[in-house]
């Protein structure tokens, strides 16, 4: 609350961004909730998989959209770093005709992987790994969802196992998930996670460090 990213939306002004931070600290569902609080069109693709092609055809939804529906249109690139020079440059003339809003995701310094023309038309906004608290919040939204496998399987878990968890994730939601779905299968019939289910999936876990990052 009171940040500049929560601002803008609760504004709701839509604009080009780049997120920048750690492998599941909420780039992709932070998008999605610009998205969708501000009423827009979601497209997503993933630099890794994607081309100028497929750029092309997200351009072209994006002005079906908006004449059909007077509806805007949020692209939303995923490791935009991928995209090479001439990939990045194709977004720019969209965005600045209002085709579309550009919002792409990144875990790599944008000063060194994008393309000055891109970074000056979208605001960078830096992303923290989740703190361990907030991870717990997140497993116990798991375990209580029942439309999800884990609510279905009745899995109780206390707060010592979940922070162990979430410690192991090391900032990272989804591999939080992950953990939480490997201990999950480890249970017995009495469907409570122990210190001992917990000591085993941590088995071999580590902490990220980037020899390339900061």
């Amino acid at each position: 609350p009171g940040k500049p990213l929560r601002r803008v939306v609760e504004a709701g002004v839509l604009h080009s961004m780049i997120l920048w931070g750690p492998p599941g600290s909420g780039k992709t569902t932070l998008a999605r909730i610009v998205a969708g609080h501000l009423g827009a069109h979601f497209l997503s693709l993933s630099a890794v998989f994607s081309g100028v092609k497929e750029i092309r055809a997200a351009v072209d939804e994006a002005r079906r959209v908006r004449t059909g529906q007077g509806q805007a249109t949020v692209l939303f690139v995923d490791e935009v770093h991928r995209f090479n020079k001439a990939q990045q440059d194709g977004f720019l003339p969209y965005v600045e005709d209002g085709t579309l809003t550009f919002i792409g995701a990144t875990t790599e310094n944008p000063a060194f992987a994008l393309n000055n023309a891109l970074l000056s038309r979208a605001r960078v906004y830096v992303l923290k790994p989740l703190a361990d608290q907030d991870l717990v919040a997140i497993l116990r939204r798991a375990l209580a969802d029942p439309e999800r496998g884990l609510g279905s399987r009745q899995l109780t878990a206390g707060d010592a196992e979940l922070l162990g968890l979430a410690r192991g994730a090391d900032g990272d939601a989804r591999r939080a998930l992950n953990l939480l779905e490997v201990a999950a299968g480890l249970v017995g019939d009495d469907h409570s996670l122990t210190p001992d289910i917990v000591a085993t999936v941590l088995t071999g876990s580590y902490r990220r460090f980037d020899r390339q990052g900061d």
